[in-house]
């Protein structure tokens, strides 16, 4: 995979984790709150997160 392609994607998802964990944290703060899409939000962003660092790690060969 090219290089660039990489780098773009990881920051690509480090920014969707971030999103998905903020909009996770605004919906729990809501006055009636709102707990499943709150979870799912959640669930997004770490998904986004570890897509992120799995294609930022270097190679262990």
């Amino acid at each position: 995979m090219n290089p660039n392609l990489k780098t773009f994607l990881a920051i690509f998802l480090f920014i969707w984790g971030v999103v998905g964990v903020v909009l996770a944290v605004v919906n729990l703060q809501s006055a009636p709150a709102a707990t499943s899409s709150a979870v799912v939000f959640g669930a997004l962003g770490m998904l986004g997160f570890v897509g992120g660092w799995l294609l930022m790690r270097r190679p262990s060969y």
